[in-house]
């Protein structure tokens, strides 16, 4: 597992809990509806901040954090505070938990950074026979106008080229690969691929923080400073086409979903 995967979070940790979004409560009546009964433990690993382990609160008797950098952890514990939440140390391919142990395993907008084979392997161990994996990402660019939406993916190709082409970059896998690779995995009993939305009303503020932050601004311009004036220009984009109010921004999720 390469270490920029996790290192490049470090102190972008409270921008990254404020401008991200929720994930959808529709996520978590589909994987009920797989599992079949009230979870006794889940397990969020890759959780960063929390977000998308918060929302097992009041559904699990206990929600397990895994997340590898100091920093994101250390919010998630900051902000977090229910009794039957905890947050620990560990990688995805070494959660230090025990064999047949969660009833539900999710992976929220993180599977990408993960080496695959052994993080399934992984979360085959500690899953429950009859326990259910779930990996779910929100699509870029979440709906909000085609202009925007457009504008979005030029920055973004402009920022990711830059940010990418430093020495030893990030190295992440293809989202649009996991349905293959754990029906390769073989060991799951069924699987399948799976859609919902979820739909939040934001300051437009947030929204073209979030916008920069996802679009690897926020990592190009610490190796390109020149790449500001693109993103100004796309700040002042939608500030012409949102205003200064609050905006609907859809979030369409794709989610992964297997059966042990």
């Amino acid at each position: 597992m390469h270490e920029k995967n996790f290192e490049q979070w470090s102190n972008v940790s409270a921008t990254y809990h404020n401008i991200r979004p929720t994930p959808p409560k529709d996520i978590v009546k589909i994987i009920l509806a797989w599992l079949g009964k009230a979870p006794n433990i889940i397990v969020d690993i890759g959780c960063g901040t929390g977000l998308s382990t918060t929302i097992w609160k009041d559904i699990a008797k206990k929600a397990i954090g895994i997340e590898p950098n100091d920093d994101m952890r250390a919010i998630a514990e900051k902000n977090v505070s229910y009794d039957s939440i905890v947050f620990q140390d560990g990688v995805s391919n070494e959660t230090n938990l025990p064999n047949d142990y969660a009833d539900i395993i999710t992976v929220s907008q993180a599977f990408h950074w993960m080496d695959i084979n052994s993080s399934l392997a992984e979360f085959y161990r500690i899953l429950k026979p009859g326990g259910v994996l779930a990996i779910y990402d929100f699509a870029l660019p979440p709906i909000i106008g085609w202009e925007i939406e457009k504008s979005f993916i030029e920055l973004r190709t402009k920022c990711s080229e830059i940010w990418y082409s430093q020495e030893s970059p990030p190295v992440h896998n293809d989202k649009k690969s996991y349905g293959d690779r754990i029906k390769a995995f073989a060991k799951f009993r069924y699987s399948k691929e799976v859609a919902c939305n979820g739909v939040e009303e934001w300051p437009v503020q947030k929204v073209a923080a979030f916008l920069v932050h996802i679009s690897n601004g926020d990592f190009a311009i610490k190796v390109d400073s020149s790449i500001k004036k693109d993103i100004d220009e796309f700040l002042d984009l939608i500030k012409t086409k949102c205003g200064s109010g609050e905006i609907e921004v859809i979030f369409p999720y794709a989610m992964v979903i297997a059966v042990k």
